[in-house]
């Protein structure tokens, strides 16, 4: 039974210590609306366009469209990082917004070239500003239309392979007939 019992708390020492050495689960401080609202820059409802694959480990990154501010605003569709490292190393505090044309409401500080951050305790959650948000910052102001994206480049592309497959096309009719010949035995 002695025999039984050591390596039993052998285990559980390890487990221990194994637990203490590594990060422990985030725990987000409770904060109302107004607190969470002094602490970002722009709260925002807005729609999820793209989202960043990596192979490595490490936070997320997404593009997001604005459909209304409730506080600041956006130059239109902006690069938003999931957690405090920037799309460092994963956290535990990094926010979940990975489904494509899913609706968010959104507490970001600026994050520096462009770029905004939210995490998991900004107050940041899926879907429409709640009934809380809503009596505080009001209906909020709707963003601008999204202006198309610039497709010059691709139409200059277009319009160049048209060119080269036409003036291939033409010099091809007018070559002429070709100098090689076949005799058979």
């Amino acid at each position: 039974m002695r025999a039984l019992a050591r390596p039993l708390v052998f285990a559980a020492v390890l487990l221990g210590m194994s637990l203490a050495s590594s990060p422990a689960l985030a725990s987000c401080l409770q904060a109302t609306v107004a607190q969470q609202a002094a602490l970002a820059d722009v709260v925002v409802y807005g729609t999820v366009t793209e989202t960043r694959q990596t192979f490595a480990p490490a936070s997320g990154v997404i593009r997001f469209r604005a459909d209304r501010f409730l506080k600041g605003s956006l130059p239109g569709e902006v690069e938003v990082y999931l957690g405090p490292t920037r799309g460092g190393a994963i956290t535990s505090v990094d926010y979940s917004a990975v489904i494509r044309g899913e609706g968010h409401t959104l507490y970001l500080k600026a994050a520096g070239n462009g770029a905004w951050q939210t995490d998991a305790c900004s107050g940041s959650h899926v879907g429409a500003p709640t009934a809380e948000e809503a009596s505080f910052f009001g209906t909020g102001t709707a963003a601008p239309p999204t202006t198309p994206k610039d497709n010059t480049t691709l139409a200059v592309g277009a319009l160049v392979i048209a060119a080269i497959a036409l003036a291939g096309a033409v010099f091809a009719r007018y070559a002429g007939p070709s100098t090689l010949t076949t005799t058979s035995p």
